[in-house]
């Protein structure tokens, strides 16, 4: 049976997400992400990414979750194109609000180990897109 959205989110909230000291492996499985997720997807809809979020700053205590921002062309192009490869690919998929419940969304995709727990949150959004103000990576620092 297929869970409704509302139930999946409802799962999502009550997952326990510990915080961890900074690991020194966390740019690392950025990379090995980022080049899956080139090797998988179209590169006309995939622009730069990037390693964001408290795992991009080192030594600073984190969710051990690698969060990842791509800007895409469309996110159109994306629910077409990149959802069903990345769903695929065992990715699960949300359509997700920037802010509370208003536009504008974005996908956000959840990747977990064999597990279950979750490795990476990866945010698929438009270059204009207000999440690439709020971010932290390496060039921010």
């Amino acid at each position: 049976m297929n869970k409704s959205l509302k139930q999946r989110i409802e799962e999502l909230v009550r997952e326990e997400i510990a915080i961890v000291s900074y690991n020194s492996e966390w740019p690392s499985l950025f990379e090995k992400e980022v080049a899956f997720l080139r090797s998988k997807l179209p590169e006309n809809i995939v622009k730069r990414i990037e390693h964001f979020g408290s795992t991009a700053i080192p030594i600073l205590s984190s969710k051990p979750i690698i969060d990842i921002l791509v800007e895409v062309s469309s996110l159109d192009k994306t629910k077409k194109q990149i959802i069903p490869i990345l769903e695929s690919e065992g990715y699960e998929y949300f359509w997700r609000p920037t802010i509370g419940n208003q536009p504008p969304y974005y996908a956000w995709f959840i990747k977990r180990n064999s597990d279950g727990k979750r490795t990476h949150h990866i945010h698929m959004v438009e270059a204009n897109s207000g999440l690439w103000d709020f971010g932290f990576t390496l060039e921010t620092i």
